[in-house]
């Protein structure tokens, strides 16, 4: 992978060749805290544990899905996305051009 918003699409790719979801879900959460030695406090909902969630409309893997609400350490994230200094600026027309 030489790109991170590649990401999820290729995760998606493993699950659609045949790994399965909860396997490819394992490897994303609490696989990775195994090996870092943090499960005790992240990679599974559990009491106790670090509240980082993502939630998607749609299937987890699947290339149409999309993330609805991200909360970290229980707290929820805002996903407005920013307006950069062009799309705030609007056309030509619309600043009185």
């Amino acid at each position: 992978m030489t790109n991170i918003a590649d990401f999820m699409i290729n995760a998606g790719k493993a699950v659609n060749n045949g790994l399965a979801r909860e396997d490819a879900l394992r490897a994303l959460t609490i696989g990775p805290a195994e090996i870092f030695g943090v499960a005790d406090r992240l990679g599974s909902i559990e009491t106790g544990k670090i509240a980082n969630l993502t939630i998607t409309r749609g299937e987890l893997f699947d290339r149409a899905s999309r993330i609805t609400n991200v909360f970290i350490d229980g707290r929820p994230v805002d996903l407005t996305p920013v307006a950069t200094p062009a799309q705030g600026r609007g056309s030509a027309a619309e600043r009185g051009r």
